[in-house]
């Protein structure tokens, strides 16, 4: 009698034990499901939405979830700057989850990589090659070229850097490139060079333009394979492919430019002491608006220009104004910033704002309304 009881028993704990090894997450009330998430990570919940259909379409239609996480990250800032262009993306998770890489990112200062061997005061433009194996830039009148370290290296200096004299006769004012073709900018000339595993080789001096004015700043669009020069007047277009005669070029404004700041398959935009931002269309050629820049002796400098969104400008009074490309580039919105001088430059990321400025400093900011600093260097 007592073994068929423990006989039983057993066979109840094991029955138990098989209806409680069949509980999992897809059984629990949705309320209950999402606190669990609360505890995780944005890019682990990113992961988890992956798994089965229902728990995308849990994580998709929460978006009270992800909009709560970024207002504990940043109270009272409202939607992402950056709108999603297709509303069936998950844009809320998506978004937190860069925000949440962004700042783990950003808190690893100690982890950068320092350029050895050159005076940081010194350098002038920088392009990061190779999906950021690679950097070229500019020192004065020389070109340098370094691989940077891996990940597995775990090394915070770059000691191999191979430099090459430019041959230009000014200091080089900026620099693109479209695939493993670099283009440097200066006063004089217009240079092009190959970027091969020795170092950069130069290919041709655009030396066939008249000289009327100095060049001043350069600007690529490598899915056209198009490049513009601009000098303190005019811009030049060009297509890489060919080897002749530039095949556009126009005066944006009546006054000195002070940067040809950005391109695209569709616009370029220039901007000038005036206090206007340019847009010429590519394919209609013709300027199809100017912006004016609010504030008293106020002029843009540098933008970053998003395909998908938005555009951002940076001026001279340390202040960022967007511009929605989707509306003939109206003026939505004008932010202050800390930084004490003017912006130099200007990155849209997916997860941060990046921008540098004349004060010395480089901010990482959110891409909230209004921004919210996650770091300075």
């Amino acid at each position: 009698m007592v073994r068929e009881r423990m006989n039983d028993e057993n066979a109840n704990c094991a029955h138990d034990g098989e209806e409680y090894a069949q509980l999992s997450l897809l059984q629990l009330p949705v309320e209950m499901f999402l606190h669990i998430c609360s505890f995780l990570d944005a890019s682990t919940l990113h992961g988890l939405s992956l798994v089965c259909k229902q728990f995308y379409l849990i994580l998709k239609d929460a978006d009270s979830l992800w909009k709560a996480r970024i207002d504990h990250i940043w109270p009272n800032a409202t939607h992402s700057l950056l709108r999603s262009a297709k509303p069936d993306k998950l844009f809320w998770m998506s978004s937190c989850v860069a925000i949440e890489k962004q700042i783990a990112l950003w808190k690893q200062q100690d982890s950068m990589v320092k350029l050895r061997k050159i005076n940081p005061q010194s350098i002038r433009p920088v392009l990061l090659m190779h999906d950021a194996t690679a950097c070229v830039g500019a020192t004065r009148k020389i070109l340098f070229y370094s691989k940077l370290p891996s990940r597995e290296e775990c090394s915070d200096e770059i000691r191999d850097i191979r430099g090459i004299d430019s041959g230009h006769y000014d200091n080089i004012c900026d620099l693109t490139a479209i695939d493993n073709t670099i283009y440097s900018c200066c006063g004089d000339s217009v240079k092009s060079w190959m970027l091969t595993n020795t170092g950069l080789v130069h290919q041709r001096t655009y030396d066939d333009i008249r000289m009327l004015y100095s060049w001043t700043c350069v600007s690529s669009c490598p899915e056209r394979g198009l490049f513009a020069i601009g000098s303190n007047y005019e811009i030049y277009v060009f297509d890489s492919r060919e080897i002749n005669k530039p095949i556009n070029q126009y005066r944006p404004n009546n006054t000195t430019m002070t940067a040809l700041i950005a391109m695209n398959t569709e616009y370029i935009l220039s901007a000038s002491y005036d206090g206007m931002v340019s847009v010429w269309d590519q394919r209609a050629g013709r300027i199809m608006n100017s912006i004016t820049i609010p504030g008293e002796r106020a002029y843009p400098i540098c933008v970053s220009m998003r395909r998908d969104n938005w555009v951002c400008v940076g001026d001279s009074k340390a202040k960022l104004h967007m511009l929605d490309p989707k509306n003939d580039f109206e003026l939505v919105k004008s932010y202050s910033t800390e930084h004490t001088n003017g912006i130099t430059g200007v990155r849209l990321m997916h997860g941060c704002l990046i921008t540098s400025s004349l004060d010395g400093t480089v901010r990482i900011s959110s891409l909230t309304d209004p921004p919210r600093p996650i770091a300075t260097l």
